[in-house]
């Protein structure tokens, strides 16, 4: 594993360096301070922080009994503000990585992010760097961000296979897939997890909030990142888009009227910052369509399609829209759409099936049915199971009805 190889010495040097002409404080701004107002890193506190870094997150409890090491960790952390303060912009990339490590272990999420965004603007290599990799990711993963999340800790397996925290990424992947019902990707991280004898930190800290709280702290979170300086378009965009869609979907944080206008406002602006997001495009979609704006949400429905790779969750939704405006034909199309781009979507099957029920095909609608019984996704198996068993009947019912001789059934 690279170590991000940040002269912690230098930075303590430069920190406590010399008043300097007066003038050039007075632009630094806090650089104006006196030389006594400035912190200075001791020998042996310079050499406990050359081995921090990201693969200590959860192993220091600070909250319980960690106050010496949390108290090394803020006075690091002033003291690396102000080298990058003095030194004017120049600045070795590894100065931000190493930040960005002591701000993850002080739980200081938008600063962490931001950060290990300047490091990865400045550093070319830093797919090397699986410490860097590591941290980005757990702070992805606060934040909800599954998609950059997993990317980050997938790039850390493969290029360290041995990294210390291996069982810890392997639980988060896990869990990301089970939430993208992936779930055939998300037992094999849980499995691999399992057959890692190596300490874990992830179920103390899952089980540590109820449901309802976990809501309203990712919310505040989403909404703290929101408010930080120069934040990255990119990951503007991303906090928006998940912001939006955790009110559209999460029934705890209010009233659905209020929920859903919070979250279009939220997309709008997400696709303001990146308005070439298909996936902002399909969410956006799906909350005009829960609240009946056909129009607008067949329109956002198109532009997912124009901005990303054509996926089935938009044609599904589509079809939906068909089937509710009574367009059978239309409907039957955007539903085979889906299929066709994924023949495991268990929704798009249903719908179909059902579709195929109101126009009184029943042989096609069991065909349906069992290919959604047959999706990994498909979370109302028993459900289905038992309709294709009534239209089995019916089917039986109708063959003897349409062959039975008319005197046996007039009798």
């Amino acid at each position: 594993m690279k170590s991000c190889g940040v002269s912690v010495p230098a930075v303590a040097r430069a920190a406590a360096a010399g008043d300097g002409d007066e003038e050039k404080k007075m632009a630094a701004g806090k650089a104006s301070e006196t030389e006594e107002d400035f912190p200075k890193l001791t020998p042996q506190e310079r050499e406990r922080l050359a081995s921090v870094d990201s693969t200590l997150f959860g192993f220091q409890r600070l909250h319980e009994d960690g106050a010496r090491t949390k108290a090394l960790l803020l006075k690091a952390v002033r003291c690396y503000d102000v080298y990058i303060l003095k030194a004017e912009g120049k600045v070795e990339p590894e100065v931000f990585c190493q930040l960005g490590h002591f701000n993850l272990l002080l739980e200081d999420y938008p600063k962490a992010l931001s950060a290990y965004q300047r490091y990865y603007s400045l550093q070319s290599d830093y797919w090397k760097n699986a410490a860097f990799l590591y941290g980005l990711g757990l702070v992805y993963f606060h934040y909800n961000a599954f998609h950059w999340a997993i990317k980050a800790f997938q790039e850390v397996l493969y290029i360290d296979p041995s990294f210390s925290r291996t069982k810890e990424i392997h639980l988060r992947l896990g869990l990301m897939f089970k939430v993208n019902t992936d779930y055939e990707s998300s037992l094999k991280h849980f499995q691999l997890a399992l057959i890692d004898s190596t300490p874990c930190t992830l179920s103390k800290a899952e089980s540590k909030y109820p449901p309802m709280r976990k809501y309203r702290i990712a919310k505040e979170a989403y909404e703290s990142l929101l408010q930080t300086e120069n934040l990255p378009v990119q990951v503007k965009a991303t906090t928006l888009q998940q912001l939006g869609w955790m009110h559209h979907t999460v029934e705890q944080l209010g009233d659905k009227a209020n929920k859903n206008s919070y979250a279009i406002q939220c997309l709008q602006k997400s696709l303001e910052a990146d308005p070439n997001s298909g996936q902002s495009w399909y969410f956006l979609g799906r909350c005009y369509s829960s609240i009946g704006k056909v129009q607008d949400a067949f329109i956002s429905y198109r532009q997912s399609i124009d901005k990303s790779e054509a996926s089935a969750d938009t044609w599904c939704s589509i079809g939906v829209l068909y089937q509710q405006q009574n367009q059978p034909m239309d409907a039957l199309q955007a539903y085979i759409c889906a299929v066709q781009l994924d023949h495991s979507h268990a929704a798009a099957w249903m719908d179909l099936g059902t579709l195929y029920e109101s126009c009184n095909q029943p042989q096609d609608a069991i065909k349906c049915y069992i290919n959604a019984t047959c999706s990994k996704s498909c979370s109302n198996i028993p459900a289905l199971t038992a309709r294709i068993k009534c239209l089995q009947v019916e089917k039986v019912v109708i063959f003897i009805c349409d062959f039975m001789p008319t005197t046996i059934a007039l009798s």
